[in-house]
């Protein structure tokens, strides 16, 4: 019974410790809108805390394919964006304010051209640290594609190593 409880306290104190990691790694997944159309999307993320409350983070998106102008149009982007969250014991609210560099290409049978370009992304989300360095969370996210907003709302999983 005390290795229990001295497991399950262990386990409670570094939550917060793990919350403000140096770095930091994770997946994420869930539905992505652009233009009307949704679609299935996935990313993954790293990051590093530059003081308790702000990090930086850069990542990869797969929005997935829409169907757009006839046929299929695949988006996908790289981002880098500044990272302040509020940390209350296990529970960490954040948001992220950056660049993201898109590229869509469309299939043969699309009328919309392939196109790329840098524009501005922004996320809100939750993590709840839990098993130690592992987070759960809900984020919601928008990137600006050329002229025109893609949304996603991903459940998230996080690493916390160092």
């Amino acid at each position: 019974m005390k290795k229990l409880l001295l497991t399950t306290l262990m386990v409670v104190v570094s939550a917060p410790v793990m919350a403000d990691s140096w770095i930091y790694g994770g997946v994420s997944a869930g539905s992505s809108e652009f233009r009307d159309d949704n679609s299935i999307a996935h990313s993954f993320f790293v990051g590093t805390g530059i003081m308790p409350w702000v990090g930086l983070e850069g990542g990869y998106a797969d929005f997935g394919k829409f169907d757009l102008g006839g046929g299929k149009v695949w988006t996908e982007s790289v981002y880098g964006a500044i990272k302040p969250n509020l940390n209350f014991g296990p529970l960490q609210l954040y948001a992220k304010v950056g660049l993201n560099s898109w590229v869509t290409e469309g299939d043969d049978d699309t009328s919309y051209d392939d196109d790329d370009g840098l524009d501005a992304m922004w996320s809100v989300g939750v993590d709840y640290t839990f098993m130690g360095p592992v987070a759960l969370g809900l984020e919601y996210s928008n990137y600006t594609i050329g002229d025109h907003d893609l949304n996603t709302i991903n459940v998230t999983a996080t690493i916390y190593m160092f």
